[in-house]
This record gives C-alpha cells, structure tokens and sequence, in this order.
C-alpha cells in the first residue's frame, strides 16, 4: 500500500515517524507524498499546546480530503482520543503506546472501513526498543530515551509518554552502526528528557557516558544533542564541543526569568544557577549557539515578573529563543490556578520576547560573518537555486554550489548577511 506521513512536534516525533517509515518499507509498503493518492495516511500528532492540539485536527481534516484511510497516532491521540472520535471519517486513533505495532493495524485497516476505533490507547511504561529506521531527511534523529520523571505545573508531556525509560546501550551502539553505514553524517541524540538517559538501567548509564561512548566509536560522525535540562549539563560536554566530536549547539531550557515563576513551574532551579550554565558555557566556547524555550504569561505571572524575565535574557548570550504563550493543559497543576493571564497581555509578551528573540538571532549570525563553518547539505532551494545546509552551531543557510548532494558533509565560509540569512561558500580544496 502507498503510505504519506505528517508529522507535528518535537524531534522525538520525528524519529519515531523516520521508524515507521523504517517498519513500512521493510513490510514492502510505499513512502509517499500527498500529492501521490496514499492509500493510508498517518498523521502524528502533537498536544504539547493548545494550537498543537488545533494544528493536528486540522491536518487531520487536511489528510481525510485525499481520500486516504487516516490514522492518528502520537501525543494527542494518546491523551485526548475522545476530541478525535468526533472527527467524521478518521479510521483509527492510536497513542505512543501503539506506534510500534502500526503494521499490524494498518493490515487490519485495509479490511475495515468503519469510522474511528481507538486503538491500544494504554499508559506508556514498556522498555524502549530499537525499531528500523527510514527517513529521506539528511540528518537522522536518534530516539534513546522517552518518557519523562519531572513534574513541571505546565506540563502533560509526562501524562502523553510515560515515566522515563532509556533505549539499552547495546541497542544506541547498533543503532548508530546501522546509520552510519546508510551514510549519515549527523546523528541528534533525542529524547523527551535525555538528561535522565541511564538511570533506568541496570546496571545504570548516564547520557554522558553514552555520548563518550558513541565519540570513541564513531569518531567522523558529528552528534548533536536535542535538549538539556539546567540541572543535567554536565562542563565534560564542553571538551567534547571544543575538539568537535559534538556541535557546537546546545540547546537549554529557561521558560522564565522570574524565580518565583520558576519555582510555581516547578523548575528546580535558579536564574542565578542558570546564568552560571551559560557562562561557563559561553567562555569555554565563545562560538558556540545556545538556545533556550521561554514562556510567556504563565498564570499568575505579574508586569514585574514579566519584566525581570526580559531583563535576564538581555544578559544572555543566546543565539535563539522559542516562545511560547501558556497553554492550558488538562491534569496539570498549574490550570488550577485563579490566577491565569488574559490572552491579549499573554499575546503582548509573546511579541516582546519574539523581538528580543529576533535580534539575538540576528546579532549570532553577524558574528558568524566571515567564519568557517562544519556543513550537513539538507536541500537545494528551488526559488534561489542555492544548496541549503545546517551547520555544527545550528545555523541554516545557503550554499553557492553547483554540484552538492543531500547528506554531503563540507567547510564553507560565510561571505554574506541578506534579509533570508548567510550565505556561503565551500572552501577550496
């Protein structure tokens, strides 16, 4: 059968839809667009926020007009599969529980024409194995561990994935070994919380010890870490980051400048704490990009406190910043509160931070002016003609090439500053 994929969210969801194309093709099933009449199209959703949640609804009616058998599967499906049974024509809704069996309810699915069943919709606490993995993608996306033990008040990212469980070493090893050999130049190291990589293990490991691990024995792969908690950076990745066995990229999550605000999020840590982090990280490697999350307007969040916020990334040398509106969320603490903001003031702060979040940007890369940079080849611009790349320190930009391919790892050198980012060119050899 022809099968599309769409996928919403996070680097987690990405790997896991790069392993259902993986069980796909080796079950001798097609890949397809939507422009390709899928017979079966799965939509992976996502419920990390309000408009995540309408962002997979409306894909879902967006996949249904193709004709296709529609299956919704991820995050949303696995916490709210009641919204989606009242989506006329959706086939199936499976959660992250049942990802791993989608065959088998695909090839049950070709027989079946009845509208939605939810399907193995069971709270997430099966160890984590290792799947096929196929995405058409130039850097591939490496789940290691799911699930997550922290309790932020915001949060039902834990609700949608289960407690923290990690992928055995054994498996990470033959998993890299399987993508090195397809050709991957880059690896990102991913998960839900995967500063908690190890602990579940007996013996127990920890996400330093397989990225030591995984430099030694694939020392021309650049790895790439997704994401890590203030509380779990570990200096020893810096060394890492320095000799370049690891990008130059770390991202962080902040959420708020305001320690009061961290402390009723249930962050467990410090602006004080976290701005000796990115110090330390930032005088080790003055190059390097650092990205952080932050939210606005979270319920009881005072002008003061929103102001302190803005204060404190001011001081911070990041190169990127994500900016999210509260969302309320079902089951989590913080939705109790009698103190939720309006949305237009929450829509204020969102345009505050993204304008901060705007010139941090620019300002990292007019500091990249004139650099030599470590290339992945990700496409080639059909408007501007241009290859375009990402490199170790988390930049896109456009390379002036003529014959490059998808996945190919080069030097360039940054020649340029336009309005839709640098450009660059490869270094002679």
């Amino acid at each position: 059968m022809k099968v599309a994929i769409a996928t919403l969210g996070c680097k987690v969801n990405q790997s896991e839809s790069a392993s259902i194309e993986g069980l796909l093709k080796n079950k001798n099933h097609e890949i397809v667009t939507t422009a390709d009449n899928p017979d079966i199209y799965i939509i992976n959703t996502c419920t990390v926020t309000a408009k995540s949640d309408y962002q997979s609804r409306q894909l879902i009616r967006k996949a249904l007009k193709t004709g296709a058998k529609v299956i919704a599967a991820g995050c949303y499906a696995q916490l709210k599969p009641d919204d989606l049974l009242k989506i006329e024509g959706l086939h199936l809704i499976i959660g992250n529980s049942a990802k791993k069996d989608i065959i088998n309810h695909i090839e049950k699915l070709k027989y079946n024409n009845c509208d939605a069943s939810v399907i193995d919709n069971y709270p997430l606490s099966a160890p984590l194995t290792l799947q096929p993995y196929h995405s058409n993608k130039a850097r591939a996306f490496l789940k290691i561990q799911d699930g997550c033990n922290f309790s932020c008040s915001y949060c039902a990212v834990p609700l949608a994935r289960g407690k923290s469980r990690s992928l055995n070493i054994q498996d990470i090893i033959n998993a890299v070994n399987e993508l090195n050999n397809a050709g991957y130049k880059e690896i990102v190291l991913t998960g839900i919380h995967i500063g908690s990589y190890g602990l579940d293990l007996y013996p127990k490991s920890s996400l330093l010890n397989i990225v030591s691990m995984l430099i030694q024995y694939f020392p021309h792969i650049r790895f790439r870490l997704s994401s890590i908690e203030p509380q779990e950076f570990k200096a020893d990745y810096l060394s890492y980051i320095k000799e370049g066995s690891l990008c130059a990229h770390l991202h962080i999550p902040l959420q708020s400048g305001s320690d009061r605000i961290l402390n009723e999020m249930n962050r467990g840590y410090s602006t004080i704490f976290f701005k000796k982090i990115i110090d330390t990280i930032e005088s080790t490697n003055p190059d390097i990009s650092i990205g952080t999350d932050i939210i606005a307007g979270f319920p009881g969040e005072t002008e003061k406190e929103f102001k302190e916020t803005v204060k404190f990334l001011e001081q911070l040398p990041l190169s990127y910043m994500h900016v999210f509106p509260y969302s309320k969320r079902p089951n989590t603490r913080a939705i109790l509160s009698n103190s939720h903001i309006n949305e237009s003031i929450k829509q204020d702060r969102v345009k505050t931070l993204l304008t901060i979040a705007n010139n941090m940007k620019n300002t990292y890369l007019k500091k990249n002016l004139g650099k030599t940079l470590d290339v992945i080849v990700e496409d080639k611009s059909i408007t501007t003609g241009l290859y375009i790349g990402i490199s170790d320190n988390y930049i896109k930009l456009s390379i002036i090439s003529d014959n490059l391919s998808k996945g190919q790892r080069l030097k360039v050198k940054v020649i340029s500053l336009t309005k839709s980012g640098l450009i660059s060119k490869p270094l002679e050899k």
